[in-house]
Formats: C-alpha cells, sequence, structure tokens
C-alpha cells in the first residue's frame, strides 16, 4: 500500500559494549570476510552501513529498529517493536539522517522514514518517504528500500498487473514527480554509491536470481523505463546484491538450489559481470563498510582572546565578515547575548580587555571586515564601564561604523541587543524575533548554550532568535517589558517560541505568566543537552551536521565557540572537564553520527582533554577510517 572520563562513561554504560556479530545477527565470520574495493571491509548481516560507516541499522526478529557503532558497539534502539508489526530492510536515507525501511501490517507492506536518533523516552515520529503528487506509480505495495543517502530505491508490487518494478525517489521527491520507474520487472534493488546505477533481480527461464543492472540518471519525469543489462548468468540465486563503496564490484548472497538459505557470500564485477569471487564461506545478508573520514577541528589560542580569534580566523575569509561583536574580555554578564546577534549579523564575536583594544584584536577586526568602506560595523557590547571609550575611539579610528549596545544592567543590555536583532524586520514599527530563549543572567552556562541555538538558521522563524536574561529567579521589568511586547506582536497563527533554558529562568517566566517550553536539566550540562536536542534532532530535517563542545567551567571559549556555531548551525554542548560528557549528550553524540560530518572543539587541551576529547567525539562521528584532525584551519 502507498505509504579516560568518556571512555570509562561510555563503558559503564554499554554504549560501546557488545560486537555486531554477535547481536545484529551477523554471521561470526563476517568480519573475517576479506577486504571489499577500496579496502573497506564486508560484513554480513540483516541491515546496512550509513553513507559515512559510523553506524550500521538493522530490525531485530521483534521488529524493532536499532543502530550500533564500529564492531564492538551496543545497541541504541531507534524505533521500538510494536504488535502485529514486522519490520525489514532498513537504509540510511537524507545523507545519513534518517532511516527508510519497510513495514508490514496484516500482510501489507508500505515503507516507513524515521529520524536516525530519537533520544530514549521519547516517541518516534513516523513519516511516509514517498511523495505522490504527479507520480505515475500505481496502487500496490512497498518493500526492500536502499539509499546512496540521497536517492531511495524501492520494490513496488504493482496490485494490477500482479508484477515487481523497481522505482526511485530523491530525498527531495524530484520536484513535483514523486517516485520514477527505474525497471518493469525486478525486485531487492540495491544503488551504487555514486547514485548512477540501479543493480535489482530478475528471475532467469531457470527459476535462478539473476543480477541486472539499470543507468540512473536522476531525471525528475517518468520517462520510459531504462534498457537493463543482465551481468550473471550461472545456475544459482544471486540475493541481496549490494555494492561496494567504490561501485566495482557487485557483492550478493549465493545459494545453488532456487530455495533454502545461502550457503555462500560472492561478488562480481559491476560493470559486465565478470571476475567472480567468493568473499565467505557463511552465507547471509553482505553489506560493505564504508571508509569515510570526517572532521575533527580544535579552535584554540594561548588565551581566551587567541581562541576567539582562531574561530574568527577558521570560519571568515580576509574581508568576508559583515560585522564583528565585541565584547569585554574578564566579564561575561554583556557577552550572554552577543553569540546570537553574531550569529544573526554574520560575523565573529571577539573578545578585548576592558580598557584598551588588544593588538591581537585589532589586527583581526581589520582582517575579518577589510577596508573600511562604511558598510562594516562593530558592535560594542555594555556600557562605558564595560567596554571604555578608548576601545570604542581605537575602533572608530580604523574606519568602521561603530554601534554600541548597552542598557543600564546586563538585562537591559540583553534587551538592547535581541532589538538590534530584530531590526532589520521592522513591521508596524518593531521587529518580531523568531524565537526567543530566556537564561539567567547571574550564572553564564545556561545563556551559553542558549547562543548557538538563538543563532542558528536552522530553526524556522521570521528572523533570528534572542537570548534574554533573568535576574536569577526573578524578572526584571526590561526584559518582562520585551516579553510582553513580544506577546502583543504575536501572530497567533504562528505565535513566536518563548524558551525557559535552565530552572533559574523557568521560575522567573513562570512567575509573570509568560507561556513557554522549559528546558531545564538536573546540572548545567544536562540543560545544555536539553537544547542541543530541542533545537538540532528533533526530526531528521533539523539533524546537527555538526557539533561544537567547549568547557562549561568557564564562559569565554563557549562564549566565542556559540557565536561560531550559530553561523555553522548546529548546537554547542558543554562538557565537564572532570566526568566528561553525560551519557545522554555521549547517545547523543553517537545516535546522530550517520549525519554529522564535522565536530569542533573549543579551546586548548588544558580546558578540554585532547587525548579524550579526540578519541571520544573524533571517534565517535566517524567509521574504521578514523578522522581528519584538524588544529586552527583557516576559513
Amino acid at each position: 500500500m502507498r505509504s579516560s572520563k568518556l571512555k570509562k562513561s561510555l563503558a559503564a554504560s554499554a554504549v560501546l559494549a557488545s560486537s555486531i556479530a554477535a547481536t545484529a545477527g551477523l554471521s561470526a565470520s563476517a568480519h573475517a570476510a576479506p577486504a571489499g574495493p577500496g579496502n573497506s571491509p564486508l560484513t554480513i548481516g540483516k541491515g546496512a552501513w550509513a553513507p559515512d560507516g559510523s553506524r550500521y541499522v538493522h530490525a531485530n526478529p521483534d521488529g524493532s529498529i536499532a543502530t550500533r557503532n564500529l564492531p564492538g558497539g551496543a545497541e541504541i534502539t531507534v524505533d521500538p517493536a510494536k504488535a502485529g508489526v514486522a519490520r525489514s530492510n532498513p537504509t540510511f536515507w537524507n545523507n545519513g539522517t534518517a532511516i527508510v525501511f519497510s513495514e508490514t501490517v496484516n500482510g501489507t507492506s508500505k515503507l516507513v522514514s524515521i529520524p536516525t536518533y530519537t533520544p530514549a523516552g521519547e516517541p518516534v515520529v513516523e513519516s511516509d518517504p514517498l511523495i505522490f503528487l504527479s507520480s505515475k506509480m500505481p496502487e500496490g505495495t512497498e518493500t526492500a528500500p536502499d539509499s546512496d543517502g540521497t536517492k531511495l530505491v524501492f520494490q513496488h508490487h504493482n496490485t494490477a498487473s500482479n508484477q515487481d518494478e523497481i522505482y526511485v525517489q530523491d530525498s527531495y521527491g524530484r520536484g513535483s514527480a514523486g517516485p520514477i520507474l527505474a525497471a518493469a520487472n525486478g525486485t531487492s534493488p540495491s544503488i551504487s554509491p555514486d547514485g548512477k546505477t540501479i543493480a535489482f533481480l530478475r528471475k532467469d527461464n531457470a527459476g535462478h536470481e539473476q543480477i541486472w543492472t539499470v543507468a540512473w540518471n536522476g531525471q525528475s519525469a517518468q520517462p520510459p523505463a531504462g534498457t537493463a543489462k543482465q551481468l550473471t548468468t550461472n545456475a544459482e540465486d544471486h540475493l541481496s546484491p549490494t555494492f561496494s563503496p567504490d561501485g566495482t564490484r557487485i557483492a550478493y548472497a549465493a545459494r545453488t538450489s532456487t530455495t533454502g538459505s545461502p550457503s555462500r557470500v560472492e561478488s562480481v564485477s559491476a560493470a559486465d559481470g565478470s571476475g567472480l569471487k567468493q568473499e565467505s564461506a557463511t552465507g547471509g545478508t553482505p553489506s560493505y563498510q564504508p571508509l569515510t573520514k570526517n572532521t575533527l577541528t580544535r579552535l584554540a589560542g594561548a588565551d581566551r582572546l587567541g581562541t576567539a580569534i582562531a574561530a574568527s580566523q577558521a570560519k571568515w575569509k580576509n574581508g568576508a565578515a559583515n560585522s564583528v561583536v565585541l565584547s569585554r574580555s574578564d566579564q561575561f554578564a554583556d557577552a550572554l547575548g552577543g553569540s546570537s546577534l553574531a550569529g544573526v549579523e554574520g560575523g565573529p564575536l571577539l573578545l578585548t580587555p576592558s580598557t584598551r583594544l588588544d593588538s591581537g584584536i585589532k589586527a583581526e577586526i581589520a582582517r575579518v571586515l577589510g577596508p573600511a568602506n562604511g558598510h562594516k560595523t562593530v558592535y560594542i557590547l555594555g556600557g562605558e564601564q564595560a567596554l571604555s571609550p578608548a576601545v570604542f575611539n581605537a575602533v572608530k579610528g580604523m574606519g568602521y561604523d561603530v554601534a554600541r549596545i548597552a542598557g543600564p544592567d546586563r538585562y537591559a543590555t540583553s534587551v538592547a541587543i535581541a532589538k538590534q536583532i530584530t531590526s532589520f524586520d521592522v513591521q508596524n514599527g518593531w521587529g518580531q524575533p523568531g524565537r526567543v530563549l530566556v537564561a539567567t543572567g547571574n550564572l553564564f552556562p545556561d545563556a551559553l548554550s542558549a547562543g548557538a541555538a538563538a543563532g542558528a538558521g536552522a530553526f524556522n522563524g521570521p528572523v533570528g532568535g534572542v537570548v534574554l536574561l533573568t535576574n536569577d529567579k526573578q524578572m526584571p521589568a526590561s526584559t518582562a517589558a520585551y516579553l510582553a511586547q513580544v506577546k502583543a506582536h504575536d501572530d497567533a497563527k504562528s505565535p513566536t517560541p518563548v524558551y525557559g533554558v535552565g530552572g533559574q529562568a523557568d521560575t522567573a517566566l513562570k512567575s509573570v505568566g509568560i507561556k513557554h517550553t522549559g528546558l531545564v536539566g538536573t546540572d548545567r550540562y544536562q540543560t545544555s543537552y536539553l537544547v542541543a536536542k530541542t533545537f538540532f534532532g528533533g526530526a531528521a530535517d533539523d539533524a546537527p551536521a555538526t557539533m561544537g563542545f567547549a568547557t562549561g567551567a568557564d564562559w569565554p571559549d563557549a562564549l566565542s565557540g556559540g557565536a561560531f556555531m550559530g553561523e555553522a548551525g548546529g548546537p554547542l554542548l558543554l562538557v565537564n572537564p572532570v566526568s566528561w560528557l553525560s551519557d545522554q549528550s555521549a547517545q547523543y553524540l553517537y545516535g546522530w553520527a550517520p549525519g554529522t560530518a564535522n565536530a569542533y572543539i573549543f579551546g586548548g587541551d588544558k580546558v578540554v582533554d585532547g587525548g579524550v576529547a579526540q578519541s571520544n567525539i573524533g571517534g565517535g562521528i566517524s567509521g574504521p577510517a578514523g578522522y581528519d584532525y584538524k588544529l586552527n584551519p583557516k576559513g
């Protein structure tokens, strides 16, 4: 029907405990099989690898869908079992952020899509991955999905003709076309890593399943099905075909008779079916594990000013920024809303001493903004006690526009920053923020977690998000007045969401009756995790393609890191320098690994331990090929 700190913590919680071979139904000899092309390991089981090789997805006998990291890792259940529901053939889709599988209820099958990761205890969002607009796919049932990460190929049983067909749809639905016919007679499709060839099975006159291929050009309209080419002819069944990571070979489960279980795994050339090779003497479903390298980057200087410069240089090429946000380097109060301002205004957040413009910061302002032309602005946060007239005049002397954003206290300053963020989208004399995140201004951690989420473009809204501050559990008059204005200008059909980040802000919002969503953890680290999963990973469409990490024991690195991550469109997770990541944050990191290609660490080894960070964060988002480590790269 249509349709080590972290090492010790992970070991204790069994996040990386048992082998795929033992627990995912893989053959015990799976990893003894010869490596495939490109030295990619061939595994034998009943699942599929993510495009980067970081996780393996499979359906358990009870119908639950689970993923594992490298061989030796334990399960993360991403969709629990349902009574009377059978699942099969799970595959990663949408650049690794979604999983598609076949679901059968009372003999009727359809395809289902879910996010690659759903936190334990939360409902799994299931959806139909197929788009039916002008598609000519007739009524029927869908099974056996496979994907190269962007295109989805599957088996469709045409009810009217009682024939199995092969259809393709990419993650964008091919505009208004929907699924497109690729082969008029075929089963068990597999798509090549480059998305240009589809392999499938078709019975010969003796009843043996033979491998055929058909070219796929990514068309968005329904042409006649392409001309298929037969690769195999020998008298055996060739089941569960799969392409090697470089696309040169097709492996399959082989059996001599037309019934029973496969007895071995073989492979042939994907070009012409030549070069028959036995890969394993054990039967099962073959799957190649890609050896893709993701990237771990550390941005660190000799001090907090140097780390802010390193983050700026990694993100912005010479003259590429529209603005710079400048804050004092010795106190956090006026700067807590600055990360979101930097993200919205298109520039870095830099730090300088209160009484003078640091020479290194001056040089970075000149580099990142380029020649003064009257269109580049430096925003100075806080009053003259925060950043003195000497700082203001030094920047002004460089020829740039300088705008001081300040209020009589830190709370009013956060409101002034919020108004600057929304000033370019004025309606009826006032700009409406896309979302409002409220955190205490008396401590730094919660507001730092909020900054990256407010500044990022992953959350849909009319303009950028803002961070407002409370006086611990009390609501300052300036913050209350801004919130009242947000409520007064609310569109009932699309209300501006308000979030209370941390217990103090949650209490303050409740005290004045502001409807909001509380993001309250047991400590600063769990609150950071709650912000991350709320704004980056509630569904496949907002999954984190990149993640940032900074110490939660101090504020400067997380402040400049929050501005960086706001521009990068990913979360900033605070880490405990003693116990490292919580189990929840570790599960979040590993669960979203198939869609996360980059991770950033802000600060040096002394604040974020080098060995633990590199082995667990870099290794967590990558497969067996490891990761590329970069220190202070230039944008």
